[in-house]
């Protein structure tokens, strides 16, 4: 019988990917899900879905950009008498910032939210795992970008490519205590924080997918939806025994050729 965790802490889960991956991991058979994120309202919608589809939801509120925030966490969820055996770093800033005129702010954010955070987490999380002698999985939500971007989310991809130097390391370091460790590197996916950054940042406007993505092999952007099936694999026995990987999920092949096929 495929492992499945019993409790699942899934940041970014109020929307987005996140909110997908928590909802794919009950379809797995997870009996909590841990919603964390900082917006109450839809907080309480996606633990109503998790509550729907027979497992129970618990909402953590927090800001991930607050360095006290992982200890905040784990230490709700120890009042609470639960043991977390799947964590999936879900949560992520997108914010542009062209890398001639570095914002500090905006880049500081970005390593606090997309590096600091995870990190942190993961200690708290392994720590109490190893206590108990429990298997269990992590999952970091990577980006293509960590190989390279555009000017403008340069300082994006540096924060993807420290968590994947990360999520190695964290793999070496449990890969005799049970617990399993890797990363999901993405592509180019419609969120609704992505239509946001895409509609500020860059003026689009409605039909700003087919504009932009209407020439990449599928004719469109990837969905959460897609993504979550990947991250419930990396999470559950269905990917044992990986860990320390890295796997690309995208519809395109890059660093092949500067030539782009017909």
């Amino acid at each position: 019988m495929t492992w499945v965790p019993e409790c699942a802490l899934v940041t970014g889960a109020t929307s987005g990917i996140g909110e997908a991956a928590a909802l794919a991991l009950v379809e797995a058979g997870v009996g909590t899900v841990i919603v964390v994120g900082r917006d109450a309202r839809r907080a309480e919608g996606v633990c109503a879905r998790i509550e729907e589809l027979g497992s129970s939801g618990e909402i953590v509120l927090a800001d991930l950009s607050e360095a006290a925030a992982a200890d905040a966490i784990f230490a709700e969820i120890d009042r609470r008498g639960l043991l977390v055996d799947s964590l999936v770093n879900a949560a992520g800033l997108t914010t542009r910032t062209e890398i001639l005129d570095i914002d500090l702010a905006d880049y500081e954010a970005l390593f606090a939210v997309n590096v600091r955070s995870p990190v942190l987490l993961f200690g708290r999380f392994a720590k109490r795992l190893r206590r108990a002698g429990a298997p269990g999985t992590v999952v970091d939500v990577l980006s293509n970008a960590m190989h390279g971007g555009a000017p403008d989310i340069s300082v994006y991809s540096m924060t993807k490519a420290a968590l994947g130097i990360h999520t190695r390391n964290a793999a070496y370091a449990l890969q005799n205590d049970g617990i399993r460790v890797n990363g999901l590197a993405m592509g180019w996916t419609l969120t609704p924080g992505e239509d946001t950054v895409m509609r500020s940042t860059h003026g689009a406007g409605d039909g700003w997918e087919t504009d932009y993505a209407g020439r990449r092999p599928l004719g469109r952007l990837m969905r959460s939806a897609e993504v979550a099936r990947a991250i419930r694999f990396l999470a559950t026995g269905e990917s044992s025994p990986m860990t320390g990987s890295i796997v690309t999920f995208d519809q395109v092949a890059t660093g092949i050729t500067d030539l782009h096929p017909h």
